[in-house]
């Protein structure tokens, strides 16, 4: 074979290659989720809690404030569930994830002690819960932050 025909046969080789390997790339590139994508997932779910506990905020309903618990334990598991590659948003995750499994456990708290009518003990997880909303507060600000940066 002449060098001619093989740097013919190469050539279109390569370009089978190229055409090939194009979208393979594309289709790899677009499996990695970018960090405003991973974002989103965490947001959705920090919503969806947020909209649940402020529906409920002023209830007196023990079932309903057990309804709140139950979303934020089930919005820690959402939280911990999510495939997250970005190593902040990891950190962000597993902090989020304790915030809403504390909020879920001092609710339940709450509940039990005013059930006992153990007064003390229901003030106090009553401030446990102020204190788990403001690390909430610190932390989804912090998170938004960083979301928002390129």
């Amino acid at each position: 074979m002449n060098y001619f025909k093989r740097a013919q046969i190469i050539g279109k080789t390569g370009s089978i290659l190229i055409l090939l390997t194009l979208p393979l790339s594309v289709m790899l590139s677009s499996c990695a989720e970018t960090k405003t994508a991973q974002c989103q997932k965490i947001i959705l779910i920090t919503k969806k809690i947020a909209e649940e506990s402020a529906n409920n905020r002023d209830s007196t309903d023990p079932e309903k404030i057990l309804t709140v618990a139950k979303a934020f334990e089930e919005a820690g598991q959402q939280v911990q569930a999510l495939n997250l590659k970005d190593n902040q948003l990891i950190t962000y995750q597993q902090e989020l994830a304790n915030i809403y499994d504390g909020n879920a456990e001092a609710t339940r708290n709450i509940i039990n002690a005013i059930k006992s009518k153990d007064i003390l003990t229901a003030k106090l997880a009553q401030d446990q819960v102020r204190q788990i909303g403001k690390k909430e507060q610190l932390l989804i600000t912090q998170m938004n932050q960083y979301c928002q940066d390129n």
